[in-house]
């Protein structure tokens, strides 16, 4: 099924395309998956507009729609190479912090042998 949202005047909808006519009413909530982002739209169907259908047999439905709200989520699908990269970065930390304690230590020892 694919969904297209858009305004008729000051009016909000969405066209459905399928197989088969759809009888959507109350509130919904879609969520399309890609592979940079999740998308989530949640909307109420107010009543439905016009029904129609081609010559290939697609089905369309148009709805007028309120309430519509979409999230764009950008973080979820690319999670493991965020946090792959925060885990690089704090190991890098790591070896600089240890380097950076071997050489206090190293000057400490020089500075005991200036001492003598």
């Amino acid at each position: 099924m694919e969904y297209v949202f858009g305004n008729t005047g000051s009016k909000k909808t969405l066209k459905t395309k399928g197989d088969s006519h759809t009888d959507l009413i109350g509130f919904h909530q879609l969520r399309r998956d890609y592979d940079d982002q999740t998308i989530i739209d949640e909307f109420r169907i107010l009543k439905k507009i016009k029904t129609a259908e081609d010559s290939e047999g697609n089905c369309y439905d148009w709805y007028e729609i309120d309430s519509h709200y979409r999230i764009t989520d950008k973080f979820t699908p690319n999670r493991e190479a965020i946090e792959g990269g925060i885990a690089d970065t704090q190991d890098a930390i790591c070896e600089v912090s240890e380097e950076l304690e071997q050489r206090i230590a190293d000057i400490e020892d020089a500075l005991c042998e200036l001492e003598i």
